[in-house]
């Protein structure tokens, strides 16, 4: 073997496969499950990966932690509202992932975030995985939050964190009381910029969104099944959330649009790597996405009308770049 191959097996065998023999050994210490619908909830009462005592108990005493229900039921609550109110269409439904998953698996084990939910599809399990800490407080609405990035999953490769979580924080206001807050859109390819940049703080763009296209108060209609077992109270607060169309239809353009940008680079539909999936040169199409959903709304106010013409420059610009870097080359 040639001495330099040769060195790299070796670096892969110490370095890469002993976290590679974790990350795929640690679902056979999680010995239990709870399923709900689509949603097989794994975890553990003993070991390493063990739930915290604290969260072990089960006040109901129907053999399930409060801790383990308590996020099914959320989950439950998220998608019977997301799917079948708002009409999202549920990620196991789209075509990226229909024919290889049938499930969202939850793995419930010590990470160092709240939550974070996978668009791999496990192949072996036949599912979609997100990940819990063992340790979410009762009011978390990370389930609610993660659940959401299966649905951008589904609709889009494009995973940009300014749009992702972004949006991701939107949606917490269909459980939360009252909307999220606002600022004024941007009014020059300078504040783009900044946009692009941002990753939570998005959220004050997306409800500026929905905030100006709602023609519905922001309020809808659900009827409520499932409570915070910690709280006794309803996981839906007040029925009200701004913009649900007009993001859904951002949404549906995303997906016309990332099909632009897999011809463009050469990608096949659903291979790309995560670089591509996070790459700046995405920012264009989610703009344009938004600019065509926008253009199409009815009495139009002027901030929107500003920020349809300032997504027009900062096309016009980035097409010139990338005349002048094909030039140079």
């Amino acid at each position: 073997m040639n001495p330099v191959k040769y060195v790299r097996v070796i670096f892969f065998i110490l370095f890469f496969l002993p976290i590679y023999s974790y990350a795929n050994s640690y679902l056979s210490t999680l010995d239990k499950i709870y399923k709900q619908d689509e949603f097989r909830i794994y975890y553990t009462l003993e070991g390493e990966n063990a739930l915290p005592k604290k969260n072990q108990i089960d006040s109901n005493n129907n053999k399930i932690p409060d801790y383990v229900e308590n996020i099914a039921n959320q989950l439950n609550e998220a998608s019977r509202l997301l799917i079948d109110d708002f009409k999202f269409i549920h990620p196991l439904a789209q075509p990226r992932f229909k024919d290889k998953a049938h499930y969202i698996d939850i793995h419930l084990i010590p990470i160092k975030v709240n939550g974070a939910a996978g668009d791999v599809v496990d192949e072996k399990n036949d599912s979609l995985v997100i990940k819990f800490s063992l340790d979410l407080v009762p009011y978390t609405l990370t389930p609610l939050h993660e659940f959401f990035h299966l649905i951008q999953y589904g609709y889009s490769m494009f995973n940009n964190r300014w749009s992702m979580e972004g949006q991701a924080r939107w949606i917490e206001y269909a459980f939360r009381k009252g909307t999220g807050k606002h600022k004024k859109l941007p009014s020059s390819i300078q504040e783009i910029n900044e946009l692009t940049k941002t990753i939570y703080e998005s959220s004050y763009f997306w409800e500026r969104i929905a905030f100006l296209s709602d023609k519905s108060d922001c309020y809808f209609n659900h009827e409520k099944e499932y409570k915070n077992i910690f709280t006794d109270k309803y996981w839906i607060e007040d029925e009200k959330l701004c913009g649900i169309d007009i993001i859904k239809n951002i949404l549906e353009n995303y997906q016309k649009y990332d099909k632009e940008v897999a011809k463009l680079y050469g990608f096949t539909q659903y291979g790309w790597s995560e670089k591509e999936q996070k790459s700046p040169n995405n920012d264009l199409y989610i703009l344009l996405s938004i600019r065509d959903t926008l253009s199409n709304l009815q009495n139009k106010n002027t901030e929107i009308i500003d920020f349809i013409n300032v997504i027009n420059r900062y096309k016009s610009l980035i097409e010139k770049e990338q005349h002048v870097t094909k030039i140079s080359k």
